[in-house]
């Protein structure tokens, strides 16, 4: 990566990174210079929950069950800490559908039941458009009509495609 392309994406002054090239942090500096700036990019946003709430919250964002698939796919098999679909499920300022969809893929990825604050059934599916009652009986425990199609989900992991 190119002293541009640090300052671009770390919102930091150019002569601050001439400053660390050249003094004590010159082994952050030759860090950053050895990373790829997509790479950098993906290590910086896996940090960020936007594009996970923006799976979550897919009624305001996807048309398509097939790119939702696609962008839920890639972060599910991108080995991000699962932790964080559990923090979200506990989120209370985010809708009750939300967090029914977060607790549901805390529980997929990880083997592990997690509890919801309410008792309501939200009733919706994992992706909005689709109302298909499939009998995916952990989506059901968490209230969802259907979960993940594994058949697709299995397709991805091995070929990086559908």
């Amino acid at each position: 990566m190119n002293q541009q392309q640090m300052h671009k994406l770390l919102d930091v002054p150019e002569r601050t990174l001439r400053d660390w090239k050249a003094g004590n942090r010159d082994k952050l500096y030759k860090l950053l210079e050895i990373l790829d700036y997509e790479t950098a990019q993906q290590l910086l946003n896996m940090n960020n929950n936007s594009d996970l709430k923006k799976l979550l919250e897919n009624e305001k964002y996807y048309n398509s069950l097939r790119e939702f698939e696609k962008d839920l796919y890639t972060i599910l098999v991108s080995g991000r800490d699962s932790r964080v679909w559990l923090e979200l499920s506990r989120d209370t300022s985010l809708s009750k559908e939300v967090r029914a969809r977060a607790a549901y893929l805390y529980s997929f990825v990880t083997n592990k039941m997690t509890q919801l604050s309410f008792k309501s059934k939200v009733n919706v599916g994992l992706y909005h458009g689709n109302h298909n009652d499939t009998g995916n009986g952990l989506a059901r425990l968490y209230g969802l009509k259907n979960g993940l199609d594994m058949a697709r989900f299995n397709q991805f992991k091995m070929t990086g495609r559908f």
